[in-house]
């Protein structure tokens, strides 16, 4: 496994470069894959639309090896400085064993998406050893109309990755909505995403590895014991051996009237870890969310008194 002191950190961009966009999960609706386009211009770079935007194969983005395809041409064209993925939905585990990944070794850029796009963050990390960026899409519900997530997206492209998120007086990124689950300071490489892929990669040869490393879990739309479940099997199937912190969002629409609080199922799914928590990190598909770039060094401290993460 390649440890964080090994990691590829690709370059940010600069004016005029061009962006490769793609859809390796879901299809894509048109008027927010022009406005994801424009959104891409605006910044003052240059927006190629692959194939897997405007395709489709059932519940696909077109079929696998096109949607494969798109992110391996993208890594190999050297005038391409960045892949975003404009949407989640399903469809990026199907990919495994159709990406390039001596390609995409060997031509790290910067690589965007959540969601589902978080099976392709492991992949990338775990097969490449490259810095990603668990940030907006710009063609996700959740995007359009909020200025924060805007520039969160624009901050990951530009090489803006390091500092500092507190619930307290801490300078740029001070009054984030931390909350501390359980008490103490946690550090290592950033790993993480979405809950439900990150279990579904258990028993896998695509398994996350959180050993030593602080784990961020988000999701959207789950029962609480939909939430329960997964994270038992993580543990039962040594995903959070060695774990050394967790970062939890927001778990939009994650309550039902009948279930059990979403608050109260995690601090009892991972109380046994005995590890420092932290919760309600808007990233994913919270409104607003910023973004995390997995495989740099984190930090958590979490305090009653006051929580933080520092991209290190």
């Amino acid at each position: 496994m390649i440890g964080y002191d090994k990691m590829v950190v690709p370059k940010p961009l600069k004016p005029g470069d061009k962006v490769a966009l793609v859809a390796p999960c879901a299809p894509v609706l048109p008027e927010r894959l022009a406005f994801a386009a424009e959104f891409v211009s605006g910044l003052g770079y240059q927006p190629e639309i692959y194939p897997s935007c405007t395709s489709r194969f059932g519940f696909l983005a077109g079929e696998d090896e096109l949607r494969a395809g798109d992110i391996n041409r993208a890594f190999a064209d050297p005038d391409v400085r960045a892949v975003i993925v404009v949407r989640g939905g399903y469809g990026g585990a199907r990919l495994a064993d159709l990406l390039d990944y001596d390609t995409i070794r060997t031509n790290p850029k910067i690589f965007t998406g959540f969601s589902d796009a978080t099976v392709l963050h492991i992949l990338i990390s775990q097969r490449c050893g490259m810095v990603t960026f668990h940030a907006p899409m710009p063609a996700a519900a959740n995007f359009r109309d909020d200025e924060f997530t805007h520039r969160a997206l624009a901050d990951a492209l530009a090489g803006c990755w390091y500092g500092e998120y507190c619930n307290s007086d801490c300078g740029k990124n001070a009054g984030v909505p931390l909350e501390c689950v359980f008490e103490g300071r946690g550090e290592g490489m950033l790993v993480g995403g979405n809950l439900t892929i990150v279990a579904s990669t258990a028993g896998t040869p695509y398994q996350l590895d959180c050993r030593g490393k602080i784990l961020f879990l988000e999701d959207v739309g789950e029962y609480a014991y939909a939430i329960d479940r997964s994270i038992l099997h993580m543990k039962h199937s040594g995903i959070l051996d060695g774990c050394r912190g967790v970062i939890l969002g927001t778990w939009l629409d994650c309550a039902a009237p009948h279930d059990m609080p979403i608050p109260l199922t995690l601090r009892n799914a991972l109380e046994p870890l005995h590890i420092p928590v932290i919760s309600d990190f808007q990233c994913g598909h919270s409104v607003p969310s910023s973004f995390l770039p997995l495989g740099l060094r984190a930090g958590i401290v979490s305090d009653p008194k006051g929580c933080s993460i520092i991209i290190q």
